[in-house]
């Protein structure tokens, strides 16, 4: 989070969008150029990208990245095909780790960044550098039901984002597959001895689910709204599997097969002063049942 780091992810986008066409010298001047946006900002400021500096940068790009800036006979540089991998698993993963960030550092002055921040990340270094390395982690884990802090060793696998909060999905000595720990719940971490990983599915248990919940079975779900909320969901759709049913003039009805776990409520409870459950049975008593509770408490 800062002009090395910046300098570095220009370096590989330029070469990136004119890959193989572009010598050292112009390089340089498209990294300066885009530079000028950060001209407002005395930590990003940037003038003179020397070739000096170029190397000492692609040396960086090669060692933290493991993407090599090559040079083809008439002096032009490229980025091999087999790097489309490494860009996704590293270099993106850099990126998604700066925008959990929310940090202004790399933004230019026009744009406002969300100031609403992420939580755990103090954790996020470690725990990635753990699952990269297969090593366990010894964490004390806060409960948020007895208030209590639990010590464990857990096996991470996989890091995974909701709204602003981030977890890793880890094996610890229960049967379940794995189990997702909130990062703001780690008190204390260490890294522990290694593990040999298994074979674990994450992408199936999400698949028909909401955030971060995978319990509950799939099921066929109808929702009703309100114009104002129903084309905002138009263009902000819940779940992959939401259709739209049916139009009036005033009510839009979605249908999804998702799991209607807690994820999944809390997601359409936003949107309490417009929302009618109309299936399944269970769901809409459930809702009822959250509703009579909360005028009881707020008589």
């Amino acid at each position: 989070m800062n002009r090395k780091f910046l300098r570095m992810t220009l370096v590989v986008r330029t070469i990136l969008s004119e890959n193989g066409k572009l010598s050292v010298g112009e390089i340089l001047k498209k990294v300066e150029k885009q530079f000028e946006a950060y001209a407002d900002m005395v930590d990003l400021r940037y003038e003179n990208y020397s070739p000096s500096t170029f190397n000492k940068d692609k040396s960086a790009i090669k060692e933290a990245w493991k993407i090599d800036l090559e040079c083809d006979s008439r002096n032009r540089y490229y980025i091999n095909s087999d790097f489309e991998g490494v860009f996704q698993n590293d270099l993106l993963n850099s990126a998604i780790f700066l925008a959990s960030l929310n940090t202004d550092m790399l933004l230019p002055a026009f744009v406002i960044p969300e100031t609403r921040k992420n939580t755990g990340m103090q954790h996020f270094y470690q725990i990635s550098r753990a699952i990269e390395e297969k090593s366990e982690l010894k964490i004390s884990y806060f409960d948020y039901i007895s208030e209590q802090e639990k010590n464990k060793t857990i096996q991470p696998y996989r890091l995974k984002q909701k709204d602003f909060k981030w977890y890793v999905l880890a094996t610890d000595l229960s049967e379940v597959p794995f189990k997702s720990y909130a990062l703001e719940r780690i008190r204390d971490i260490e890294t522990a001895g290694k593990f040999r990983p298994k074979e674990i599915n994450f992408e199936t248990p999400f698949q028909n689910a909401v955030g971060m919940f995978t319990n509950e079975e799939a099921t066929k779900v109808i929702l009703e709204f309100d114009h104002r909320d129903g084309h905002y969901l138009k263009a902000n759709p819940i779940h992959p599997s939401q259709t739209m049913l049916s139009e009036n003039k005033e009510t839009i009805q979605f249908e999804f097969f998702i799991k209607p776990n807690e994820d999944f409520i809390m997601e359409i409870m936003k949107r309490s002063w417009s929302l009618k459950v109309i299936e399944p049975k269970f769901l809409r008593e459930k809702f009822l049942d959250y509703w009579k509770a909360a005028l009881q408490r707020n008589e």
